[in-house]
Order: structure tokens, then C-alpha cells, then sequence
């Protein structure tokens, strides 16, 4: 709520960029209210098949469901929170960081840059066609999961631990994006993914509309009638928020569900390289994603004291 007063405080004048809050609250509401039910009935159906009634006992429980439905409520704010702090950084700080990003990248790999070493290695049309289908996909896959699983269980220490620690991370990254502004380098250097542009159909689509999202933020600024808006079509580059979901998850699944961990595991490395090679990011934007998910992760495990998992799962 602090994060919404003070981007409501500071991007006042932005309001007509935004469209319809509420209703975009509210679409973003049904949509985890779907994915939380959708783990219920999972969870719910493991239940009845081992015959222990003890799981639909608690999510009957007044106080499960008054949880559930304010951590959906306040997973939507935040939702809505974050793309309007990213969607306005143009309007608030213009000055782009793609260059310093660069050059510390190409510092980092000691002359060569990564991105283009990635993109190189792996350029292949069936491998980069694999990772533009995969890219997305993942990303979308990826949260459906999360959001399920940690929606749906049962331990109240857990889903609220998880939540503050995911809502951190996405905060945070947001006023980075105000911090560092940066359009990635698919954007900053665009002759280099244009020509693979017959492979990567799906994510130039994406960049696209993104970057046609941008201008009208920009025609926006300049004090001109705009075009459509969307909150959802926000740029920035770093860090890679991508990569601190699927790295945030993982942390969470290695104590909490063995092939949960090696799926996440998978979607880490996937998401990782994919964003270099898709040029949506630069390296040391998945190296900050990371970290932050880590740093994020470690402070709710330590509040939340799940080193002694196996006393909190019986809780």
C-alpha cells in the first residue's frame, strides 16, 4: 500500500495514461482467484485420493479463506502498483542506461558482449525458433505454478512468508527500473536481432507492441494527444524480473517439492539464456534478478524461520 501512495503521490499527473484501475484490479483478481482455485482442486483431489480429509478441513477454515482472499486482493494491487511504476518511468526519469549496461557487460566478459555471444553460439533458426516459443511460454507457466501451489497451501507461515517475499521482489525491481532506466538491447542495438527476426517471430511481436506502448508514453510526455495505453506493456530491462521469478521459486521449491525444484531449476537456466538471446535483457540483468531474489528469499526465510521445515509442514 506504501509503494501505491508513493507512485500515486509522485506520478499523479499520469493518470490518464492508465486507464481503468479498477477494472484492471479487478481483471487481475479473477485471474489469481482462477489459479488459487485451480490448485485447491489439485491439492483437493490428492486429498481425497489418499483418503486424508485434513487438507479440506483447513481451507474450509475461516481464517484460510479470509488469507486467501487478501493476499488476492493485495497480489492484484501490487500487481497493478508495479506497472504503473514501470510504465511511467519515461515519463519521470528519460535518461537511458543501455550503454553503461553494455560496456559493463562486455567489462565483465572481458571485451566480448555477451548478448552477441549467446546469440552467436546458439544460432541456429530451430534453436532460436525453440526459445521463442519457449520464452514466453515459460514465463506464463511458470506463474500459473507458483501461484497455484503457494495460493493453495495449507500453511498459513508459508503462504504469507512466500507472498511478502514475491511482493518485495517485484517492488523492488520496479523503482530499480525508475532507478536505472533501460530498454534492453533487442531495442538499443536493433540490427542485431532484426535479421534472426523469421526465428524469433513471437518475441519481436512482443517488442513490438511493447515499444509502441513506450512511444505512447512518450507522445504522452511531450503533451500530445496519446494513443492507446496498456499497464501491462511497461519496458525496462534491469533488472530481469523474469529471471528473479523462476530464481525466487526454486528457493521455495528445494525445501517444499522435489520435481517443483527441478522444474524451477530448468526455467532458471531457460529464462536466463533466453533473455540474452532474445535481446530482451543484458547479462547483468539476470545477474541482478538473481540476486535480488535471493536477497528477497533470505529475508522471509530467516522471519519465517523455515529452516525447520519439517515442523513447519505439520503445522
Amino acid at each position: 500500500m506504501l509503494n501505491l501512495l508513493a507512485i500515486t503521490a509522485l506520478a499523479w499527473t499520469s493518470l490518464p495514461i492508465l486507464g481503468s484501475p479498477l477494472q484492471t484490479i479487478g481483471s487481475v483478481v479473477v485471474s489469481i482467484a482462477t489459479q488459487a482455485a485451480a490448485g485447491v482442486a489439485v491439492r483437493g483431489v490428492i486429498a481425497l485420493i489418499r483418503k486424508d480429509r485434513t487438507y479440506l478441513r483447513i481451507i474450509r477454515s475461516r481464517q484460510w479463506l479470509t488469507d486467501t482472499a487478501r493476499m488476492i486482493v493485495g497480489a492484484s494491487v501490487i500487481i497493478f502498483t508495479y506497472g504503473w511504476i514501470k510504465l511511467v518511468v519515461p515519463v519521470y526519469h528519460p535518461r537511458l542506461f543501455d550503454q553503461e549496461l553494455w560496456n559493463l557487460d562486455q567489462t565483465l566478459f572481458l571485451g566480448a558482449a555477451p548478448t552477441i555471444l549467446f546469440l552467436d553460439l546458439f544460432d541456429s533458426p530451430a534453436f532460436l525458433r525453440a526459445i521463442d516459443w519457449s520464452y514466453a511460454g515459460i514465463f506464463f507457466v511458470s506463474t500459473v505454478i507458483a501461484m497455484a501451489y503457494f495460493l493453495s497451501d495449507p500453511s498459513r507461515r508459508i503462504r504469507i512468508a512466500f507472498a511478502n517475499g514475491y511482493a518485495l521482489m517485484w517492488l523492488t525491481g520496479a523503482w530499480l527500473y525508475m532507478l536505472v532506466p533501460s530498454l534492453g538491447p533487442a531495442y538499443r542495438f536493433p540490427d542485431l536481432w532484426l535479421v534472426h527476426g523469421e526465428s524469433l517471430r513471437t518475441t519481436q511481436r512482443f517488442q513490438t507492441l511493447l515499444m509502441k506502448n513506450y512511444r505512447n508514453v512518450l507522445t504522452f510526455v511531450s503533451g500530445q494527444t496519446i494513443g492507446g495505453t496498456s499497464i501491462v506493456l511497461g519496458i525496462g530491462a534491469f533488472p530481469s524480473l523474469h529471471v528473479a521469478a523462476q530464481m525466487y521459486v526454486f528457493l521455495w521449491m528445494r525445501r517444499l517439492w522435489t520435481s517443483g525444484e527441478v522444474i524451477f531449476a530448468v526455467f532458471v537456466i531457460v529464462i536466463f539464456l533466453g533473455s540474452m538471446v532474445t535481446g530482451w535483457h543484458y547479462f547483468i540483468d539476470g545477474v541482478a534478478g538473481a540476486l535480488l531474489a535471493l536477497v528477497c528469499y533470505a529475508l522471509v526465510a530467516r522471519s519465517a524461520k523455515l529452516s525447520h521445515f519439517l515442523e513447519l509442514r505439520r503445522r
